[in-house]
């Protein structure tokens, strides 16, 4: 896996402070069992788990603009204690299954603490959106000491496709003075539904090609 250096300019270590350490410390430990998940899984020949990756330290703009949505006071503790996603990774997965592998192979990891995981390819929010988050900590081996208070990590986990859609998604999101909103959203939800449903169609594709006796049974399936 390669090295990505993270976006961090002025306004986020002034806001930060001596935390912003321990956000990318945060990450490139979690990158770092990643990395090591991926290599392994290769080396009992299996295919990699993961597609890509994304890594980021919340701007400070942003993050400012969270903490005032939420009521919460605009500070850097306020930031790691209250909304604990300053820190994030993005694990693009080739399929679906991808997903649940890798959240399985996630908890494994010594020393993890997991605070909280919402599915939303299960269940998909209104607009269609679709991810798999888990908010967790890891031990930081560069501290003599653990932190008085865990240092958080989203981690976010999706298939290419849903990476695609969420993209696009996000770009949209953002743009002011849209004519026809309503049908654009519609128009949304309804990529999104036909996208779950060709992640499905790919990953049983990729199951026929790797297994025999799948073909069989959908053979079997099909004459049925």
């Amino acid at each position: 896996m390669e090295y990505v250096p993270l976006e961090i300019t002025g306004a986020e270590r002034a806001f930060y402070g001596e935390s912003l350490i321990l956000l990318e410390g945060a990450v490139e430990e979690f990158l770092s069992c990643v990395r090591m998940i991926r290599r392994y899984q290769v080396s009992l020949g299996r295919r990699d788990p993961v597609a890509s990756f994304q890594a980021r330290i919340k701007s400070a703009e942003s993050m400012k603009a969270k903490l005032r949505r939420k009521g919460l006071p605009v500070t850097a503790a306020s930031a790691l204690e209250e909304v604990r996603d300053a820190a994030g990774v993005r694990l693009i997965c080739p399929f679906a299954r991808n997903i649940d592998q890798m959240t399985a192979l996630i908890r494994q990891i010594p020393g993890i603490r997991i605070l909280r995981e919402k599915d939303y390819i299960r269940s998909p929010k209104p607009n269609g959106y679709r991810s798999y988050h888990i908010i967790l900590s890891l031990p930081l081996r560069f501290l003599p000491r653990p932190p008085e208070e865990p240092v958080w990590l989203e981690v976010q986990l999706r298939t290419l496709a849903m990476d695609c859609w969420a993209s696009i998604e996000h770009q949209l999101k953002y743009k002011q003075d849209i004519e026809n909103q309503a049908l654009i959203v519609q128009e949304l939800k309804r990529c999104a539904d036909e996208i779950a449903s060709t992640d499905l169609s790919l990953q049983t594709i990729r199951e026929l090609i790797e297994t025999p006796a799948r073909q069989e049974e959908f053979h079997a399936d099909l004459s049925g």
